[in-house]
């Protein structure tokens, strides 16, 4: 019997060793940092129409290609430009100005809209919204500017020209009359699910009335649509700008330029099994290999009951945000990606065993 007791002794008092025994907690690997904003590069200048004209001609390079003329078909590169004077004399000097002019009547794939009760083009100078503004403004290119009605604000969103397909540009600028107070007069620049990627400011002068010029131009077309601030509010009859003994920023608009409206990429689907990714674009697996558009969504659908997450393993810039560990039978997690490379990814339960890699172009 000794030997049956000594060796239940050992095992208990092994069992009671391990039982107090502190192992040392190993801590998660830290997250990777969470993807870098859109990268953009902004133009501005402020001054006399040669001043103007100048950095326009940077700008337009930028967006790269030529200018496609009104009522081409879509292109695969280069710009669209609005600058108001063509627009005929029965749909000038109008609150009526139709939305859908620069997709309609004449095509470069921009539609219109405001929180406001119209839109403007006007060939006096806004001196028939209200007398005092006659010597307000100064044209870019004369003579017709453009201003939304009731209210100081107004989106553009793009389309494929032409046709009712949403369009996305690689980069958006407008010229402006009169900023006289910086902040008054921004651009926002939002993505095909409305996030914002940029704002940029109107460069503002002091006692002169002089024109402003700003834009962004990104490194592929993700621009959805454009929120234009310009001034601190509407033109009525009666409203004077700062410069006039008023108490607000009087700014309207002339010409606008642009890249080429691309559609927007396919999305891609991956399907995450045990214990694998695989493209459902076309059947690589471990890694699962896609290549999207900047700009397009890419979306893991789990198969099977199984533990497992989506994490980025790259290198910033080329990183995404991770999601959790999901386990539910048609779990899905999405990621849309705006900045050029190519991301690994890997399941954080599995690791090596199961992984992945986007090609954003």
């Amino acid at each position: 019997m000794k030997p049956t007791i000594y060796a239940t002794f050992l095992a208990l008092a092994f069992a009671s060793g391990c039982s107090n025994y502190n192992a040392p907690i190993i801590p998660p690997p830290p997250p990777p940092p969470p993807p870098p904003p859109a990268t953009f590069t902004v133009f501005e200048t402020l001054g006399d129409s040669v001043s103007i004209a100048d950095k326009l001609t940077e700008f337009r390079t930028a967006l790269g290609g030529g200018l496609n003329a009104p009522n081409s078909p879509p292109a695969d590169s280069g710009r669209r430009e609005i600058n108001w004077d063509g627009v005929p004399a029965a749909l000038t000097d109008i609150d009526t100005f139709p939305a859908n002019f620069f997709n309609v009547n004449s095509k470069r794939g921009a539609l219109y809209s405001t929180p406001g009760s119209g839109l403007r083009i006007d060939s006096t100078d806004f001196a028939a919204v209200n007398a005092g503004l006659a010597a307000q403004f100064r044209t870019f290119s004369a003579k017709k500017l453009f201003m939304p009605v009731g209210s100081n604000q107004v989106d553009v969103t793009f389309r494929l020209v032409g046709t009712n397909t949403p369009g996305l540009v690689k980069g958006f600028g407008a010229v402006f009359a009169d900023v006289d107070r910086l902040g008054s007069t921004t651009i926002e620049y939002f993505d095909v699910d409305s996030t914002l990627l940029a704002t940029v400011r109107a460069p503002n002068h002091a006692g002169a009335q002089l024109l402003s010029f700003t834009g962004a131009v990104f490194e592929a077309p993700i621009v959805a649509r454009v929120r234009i601030t310009s001034g601190d509010a509407a033109l009525t009859a009666t409203i004077n700008d700062i410069s006039a003994g008023g108490t607000q920023d009087l700014v309207v608009m002339d010409d606008f330029v642009f890249g080429e409206p691309r559609p927007l990429g396919p999305d891609v689907h991956v399907t995450v099994g045990n214990i694998f990714f695989r493209s459902a674009q076309n059947g690589s697996q471990n890694p699962a290999v896609d290549t999207i558009a900047a700009g397009a969504r890419i979306t893991w659908t789990w198969s099977a009951a199984g533990s497992h997450s989506i994490r980025s393993t790259g290198i910033p810039p080329e990183v995404f945000r991770n999601s959790v560990v999901m386990s539910a039978a048609g779990s899905t997690y999405s990621v849309r990606i705006f900045h050029p490379g190519t991301y690994a990814y890997d399941c954080a339960v599995h690791g090596a065993a199961m992984t992945g890699r986007i090609v954003v172009k």
